[in-house]
């Protein structure tokens, strides 16, 4: 499995803030998406083991953990706990070496494939599915699943546009309402 970075603060904030503007340039911008996909490139940048266990942990750390994966020490403790060489890490993260590697990931999504949100999976097709998923406990129990679940409706049935529940529809208003202002000045 091949994991790609996508900037979702740049698909919701770019409209807003013109044409060439880019959330990973401004430093003035506290994001959500940046510190976490930059660490996880920076993982990468140990190699495609190393980066697996990375993103792995990351996302056990925020969704079964409930850590603040926006934080510089809870990212490093991570590092050090799927055993990345930490000094070069801390390095790379240090003089931005995952930021052109995140922008490029980002550029490609969006420019090649009009990606526009995540997690968007990319089957052998070559057309991406985006794919709404509720966080809980059943992360990580049947990935494998959910993965040939969505490839059976979306590459098997390329007719089949999109699949919603009333209750994904309630919370996608919800979360709309929710989120309005965010990144906003």
């Amino acid at each position: 499995m091949d994991c790609r970075s996508f900037v979702l603060e740049q698909v919701n904030f770019a409209s807003a803030r013109g044409e060439d503007w880019k959330a990973w340039e401004d430093k003035r911008m506290a994001s959500r998406d940046i510190p976490s996909l930059e660490a996880s490139k920076c993982a990468a940048l140990q190699g495609e083991g190393q980066f697996a266990k990375y993103h792995v942990a990351l996302h056990r750390a925020k969704h079964r953990d409930g850590k603040d994966i926006t934080n510089q020490l809870v990212l490093r403790d991570v590092a050090i706990e799927v055993g990345l060489d930490v000094e070069r890490w801390e390095e790379d993260m240090k003089n931005g070496a995952g930021i052109p590697l995140l922008a490029a990931d980002h550029e490609e999504a969006e420019g090649e494939y009009g990606v526009f949100g995540v997690p968007t999976l990319l089957f052998e097709s070559g057309n991406p599915v985006f794919v709404k998923l509720e966080e809980g406990d059943w992360e990580g129990q049947d990935d494998k699943g959910l993965l040939d679940a969505v490839r059976a409706a979306s590459v098997d049935r390329p007719y089949v546009l999109e699949l919603k529940t009333p209750e994904s529809a309630k919370r996608g208003t919800a979360a709309q309402v929710k989120y309005k202002d965010y990144g906003k000045k």
